[in-house]
């Protein structure tokens, strides 16, 4: 903070403790263990994942074990892939460049391939994963407020999210993810694009935006940098958003994250009024169904820099660590962090290794990843239940509608051929109900071909 000021540093969105957040958390855990371009136009596209691409980032491995509670033995931690996702997810990077001007180009740098394995990857294990290079602002950049040098990368973002929508989705589902900087811009994408498009949003099975400051009406799911999407509040709900800001104690009037009346703000408009408005919390370790107990994950090969090449198993989790649970206070709304405390248990606080004092920012996508894989995977898997269940009351209306159609059809005949034996003065009042019949059958044949239609999305969309 300077002269009551806002500074995206180090302290707050990714800067280098956040570039090296993973590499100390493992480092901790294994020693415990052990003892300038325009932006980017869509179509041109520079993908660090994307399925079927030589260098996906997000296909290596997501083989590992857990580093376990006391009196435990590893376990593995049982992710796969599976053959046909049902879903597709698109993601956002936080602040990781270190490219000498306000915006980054679209480099696969180091630290970006970094955070991309340790955020994204894991993913690929419920949805094909698309990550967009963007020109963020840099680590040398302003994110104080909305400026030119983030509305430059949120346009950069905005193209890749559009070239996605339109060369790879192919009408399915799609998950938005992002932290930070790539959360703001996740929720900014949500908010212009697919909030306001209700064909989008049929096709939105949510959105994981940690860090990014989202304001709803306090007490509220939805009403604020949303009209239509809300807060995800129950265990399998799809088409809401999941976000929160981490820490382990009251965040102070200065906090970054977590409050309206200060800190990261970088979306078209006014701050929302704190008084009536409060930053959106929700908790991935019960909309997981489960007790509010976190599941750390964390890759050991990309601990300091991008490996040579990868080991066959380097992820570890540490499970019954952490609790967490939203709490509000003096205009704060946060995902409190609080130790398990089971007796004997040494493993080392990794979180604490990185954090800004209670600001648990740097490590909260880690640190709940295993939830935020288990909500992507019940989300998936709801969407596709309602997908099929209108599917099949659609395909219930269109045989009822063919039906009625038939009818009509056989009716109009027998009115024909009346007319055709009647005296010319019936003929008048014949003709009459032969034009009401085939307006139906106009009107019905219109209503098919919709129905068709939204049948063939539907399918297309389950694959």
């Amino acid at each position: 903070m300077r002269n009551g000021s806002l500074e995206m540093n180090a302290r707050t969105d990714a800067g280098s403790r956040c570039r090296l957040v993973l590499a100390c958390l493992a480092a901790a855990l294994a020693a415990a263990a052990m003892a300038a371009p325009a932006s980017a136009s869509a179509g041109d596209t520079v993908w660090i994942c994307k399925p079927g691409q030589a260098d996906d980032l997000c296909a290596g491995t997501i083989d590992g074990e857990t580093f376990p509670p006391p009196g435990e033995q590893p376990q593995p931690l049982g992710y796969s892939r599976p053959e046909d996702p049902p879903v597709d997810c698109l993601y956002l990077y936080p602040t990781q460049s270190e490219q000498p001007g306000p915006n980054a180009n679209l480099d696969k740098d180091p630290p970006i391939r970094r955070v991309v394995v340790q955020q994204a990857r894991m993913f690929s294990s419920v949805c094909d994963v698309y990550a967009p290079m963007y020109r963020q602002v840099t680590l040398n950049g302003n994110q104080t407020t909305l400026n030119e040098s983030v509305e430059t990368a949120y346009r950069s973002a905005r193209s890749g999210f559009r070239d996605y929508l339109r060369n790879y989705n192919d009408g399915r589902g799609f998950i938005l993810l992002g932290h930070s900087q790539g959360a703001a811009h996740v929720a900014r994408l949500i908010a212009e694009m697919v909030d306001a498009r209700p064909g989008l949003r049929e096709r939105f099975v949510g959105a994981i935006a940690p860090g990014a400051n989202i304001s709803v009406p306090i007490g509220e799911d939805v009403g604020g940098l949303f009209d239509n999407v809300p807060a995800c509040t129950e265990v399998g709900q799809h088409g809401c958003v999941i976000a929160y800001s981490t820490f382990n104690d009251v965040p102070g009037a200065t906090a970054p994250f977590a409050r309206l009346d200060f800190g990261y703000w970088i979306y078209p408009g006014p701050r929302p009024n704190p008084d009536s408005f409060e930053v959106m919390c929700t908790n991935p370790a019960l909309l997981d169904g489960g007790d509010g107990t976190l599941e750390p994950l964390v890759n050991f090969d990309y601990l300091f820099d991008v490996p040579d090449a990868e080991t066959a198993s380097p992820w570890r989790g540490m499970p019954d660590y952490y609790r967490v649970d939203c709490e509000r206070q003096g205009g704060a709304h946060w995902l409190n962090l609080s130790k398990v405390g089971l007796p004997g248990d040494a493993r080392p606080d990794l979180g604490a290794t990185v954090a800004d004092g209670s600001n648990y920012h740097v490590p909260e996508v880690n640190l709940a990843e295993g939830n935020l894989l288990r909500i992507a995977r019940l989300q998936a898997d709801s969407f596709r239940a309602d997908a099929r269940a209108k599917l099949q009351a659609l395909r219930t209306s269109l045989s009822g509608l063919r039906a009625r159609r038939a009818r009509h059809r056989a009716k109009l005949r027998r009115l024909r051929a009346k007319i055709e034996r009647s005296a010319a003065g019936a003929r008048r009042d014949l003709r009459r109900k032969a034009r009401a019949v085939r307006g139906k059958l106009a009107a019905e044949r219109k209503e098919i071909g919709s129905l068709k239609e939204r049948i063939s999305e539907l399918e297309q969309r389950l694959g």
